[in-house]
Protein backbone atom coordinates (compact mmCIF):
# COMPACT_ATOMS: atom_id res chain seq x y z
CA UNK A 1 0.00 0.00 0.00
CA UNK A 2 2.83 2.37 0.83
CA UNK A 3 4.49 2.02 -2.61
CA UNK A 4 1.19 2.75 -4.37
CA UNK A 5 0.85 6.06 -2.50
CA UNK A 6 4.47 7.01 -3.09
CA UNK A 7 4.24 6.60 -6.88
CA UNK A 8 2.00 9.64 -7.55
CA UNK A 9 4.12 11.76 -5.22
CA UNK A 10 7.34 10.65 -6.95
CA UNK A 11 5.90 11.42 -10.38
CA UNK A 12 4.74 14.85 -9.23
CA UNK A 13 8.19 15.67 -7.86
CA UNK A 14 9.89 14.55 -11.09
CA UNK A 15 7.50 16.56 -13.25
CA UNK A 16 8.00 19.66 -11.12
CA UNK A 17 11.73 19.46 -11.84
CA UNK A 18 11.02 19.60 -15.59
CA UNK A 19 9.33 22.98 -15.59
CA UNK A 20 11.24 25.78 -17.25
CA UNK A 21 12.35 28.84 -15.35
CA UNK A 22 11.70 32.27 -16.77
CA UNK A 23 14.85 34.00 -18.03
CA UNK A 24 16.64 36.32 -15.63
CA UNK A 25 15.65 39.96 -16.08
CA UNK A 26 18.03 41.99 -18.20
CA UNK A 27 20.02 44.66 -16.34
CA UNK A 28 18.63 48.14 -16.91
CA UNK A 29 21.12 50.45 -15.19
CA UNK A 30 22.35 52.51 -13.63
CA UNK A 31 25.65 50.70 -13.29
CA UNK A 32 26.95 50.20 -9.74
CA UNK A 33 30.47 48.92 -8.99
CA UNK A 34 31.06 48.16 -5.32
CA UNK A 35 34.01 46.67 -3.47
CA UNK A 36 32.62 43.12 -3.65
CA UNK A 37 32.43 43.31 -7.44
CA UNK A 38 35.98 44.66 -7.65
CA UNK A 39 37.29 41.92 -5.39
CA UNK A 40 35.47 39.27 -7.45
CA UNK A 41 36.72 40.32 -10.89
CA UNK A 42 39.85 42.52 -10.75
CA UNK A 43 42.93 40.42 -11.46
CA UNK A 44 41.02 37.66 -13.26
CA UNK A 45 41.21 36.85 -16.95
CA UNK A 46 38.37 38.43 -18.95
CA UNK A 47 36.29 36.05 -21.05
CA UNK A 48 32.81 35.89 -22.50
CA UNK A 49 31.54 33.73 -19.65
CA UNK A 50 32.31 36.48 -17.13
CA UNK A 51 30.58 39.12 -19.26
CA UNK A 52 27.00 38.15 -18.30
CA UNK A 53 27.88 37.74 -14.64
CA UNK A 54 29.60 41.14 -14.56
CA UNK A 55 26.64 42.85 -16.18
CA UNK A 56 24.19 41.20 -13.81
CA UNK A 57 26.24 41.99 -10.68
CA UNK A 58 26.68 45.66 -11.66
CA UNK A 59 23.20 46.16 -13.19
CA UNK A 60 24.88 47.46 -16.37
CA UNK A 61 22.86 47.31 -19.57
CA UNK A 62 26.04 47.76 -21.67
CA UNK A 63 29.53 46.36 -21.10
CA UNK A 64 32.54 47.88 -22.89
CA UNK A 65 36.02 46.36 -22.87
CA UNK A 66 38.91 48.85 -22.88
CA UNK A 67 42.29 47.45 -23.90
CA UNK A 68 45.65 49.26 -23.52
CA UNK A 69 46.33 51.91 -26.18
CA UNK A 70 42.83 51.53 -27.60
CA UNK A 71 40.77 54.62 -28.45
CA UNK A 72 37.44 55.03 -26.67
CA UNK A 73 34.72 57.63 -26.61
CA UNK A 74 34.48 59.77 -23.50
CA UNK A 75 30.69 60.00 -23.41
CA UNK A 76 29.10 59.25 -20.04
CA UNK A 77 26.58 56.41 -19.98
CA UNK A 78 25.16 55.64 -16.56
CA UNK A 79 24.07 52.19 -17.73
CA UNK A 80 27.52 51.14 -19.05
CA UNK A 81 30.25 49.15 -17.31
CA UNK A 82 33.81 49.78 -18.55
CA UNK A 83 36.13 46.81 -18.10
CA UNK A 84 39.77 47.95 -18.25
CA UNK A 85 42.19 45.19 -19.29
CA UNK A 86 45.97 45.03 -18.91
CA UNK A 87 48.39 43.80 -21.60
CA UNK A 88 47.80 40.17 -20.58
CA UNK A 89 44.00 40.32 -20.86
CA UNK A 90 43.45 40.44 -17.10
CA UNK A 91 40.92 42.83 -15.60
CA UNK A 92 42.79 45.85 -14.27
CA UNK A 93 39.78 47.92 -13.26
CA UNK A 94 36.02 48.37 -13.43
CA UNK A 95 34.18 51.66 -13.67
CA UNK A 96 30.78 52.90 -14.66
CA UNK A 97 30.27 55.54 -17.28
Amino acid sequence: MRSVLMLPVSVAVLLAGCTTMPPAPQPTGPCVVDEQVRMRFVGTKFDSERRDEMQARTNARILRVLRPDEAATMDLREDRLNVVLDDGGRIDGLRCG
